[in-house]
């Protein structure tokens, strides 16, 4: 039986207010540099993609990309799987998941709901309705964001359609955000 391949899930979505005030084509475009320069990172959110490209760089297949937002995107139908970017982020936002995986949390902020809330205007505020509405209790906040726990998780989108700041996506684009 041939095993199925993973996709890479980068874990940030951005946010137009992080980007406040940057100018990305000053930046170095390598993420290490960039974290060299600046410690606590640029944006707002220190907890979100840097946007210097080195996962873009690492990877063979031309599968991710920065967006608008200064963030990494990944294209699912190029990916294969490999895992370069995950081994080139240096913030750890990027990972491996199964296909059938389509509903993801795209925050990894660790900051309380106040403060996320101001950092990024796409971060997760840890008020748990995904939990609230999740049907196999596959969805938890934990450190003040949210997590799927694979095993359980249906892919009903139900935490999707629910979440008030567009944080969970369906990577199929089925399911429509509250936000």
């Amino acid at each position: 039986m041939k095993r199925k391949k993973n996709i890479a899930v980068v874990h940030c979505s951005g946010g137009a207010k992080q980007n406040e005030g940057i100018d990305f084509a000053a930046l170095p475009k390598d993420c290490n540099q960039i974290l060299e320069q600046y410690p606590d990172g640029i944006h707002s959110c220190s907890y979100g993609c840097l946007g210097g490209g080195s996962c873009v760089a690492a990877c063979k297949l031309h599968a991710l990309t920065i967006n608008e937002k200064g963030v990494a995107e990944v294209d699912r139908d190029k990916c294969v799987g490999c895992g370069l970017c995950v081994k080139a982020c240096p913030k750890h936002l990027i990972s491996l998941e199964a296909p059938e995986g389509t509903i993801q949390p795209l925050c990894s902020n660790e900051q309380k709901a106040a403060d996320a809330g101001k950092a990024c205007t796409s971060s997760c505020i840890g008020c748990k309705i995904c939990e609230k509405y999740c049907p196999s209790d596959a969805i938890h906040v934990i450190d003040f964001h949210a997590v799927i726990d694979r095993e359980k998780c249906v892919a009903c989108g139900m935490c999707a359609t629910k979440c008030p700041r567009g944080v969970i996506h369906d990577a199929d684009g089925i399911y429509a955000t509250a936000f």
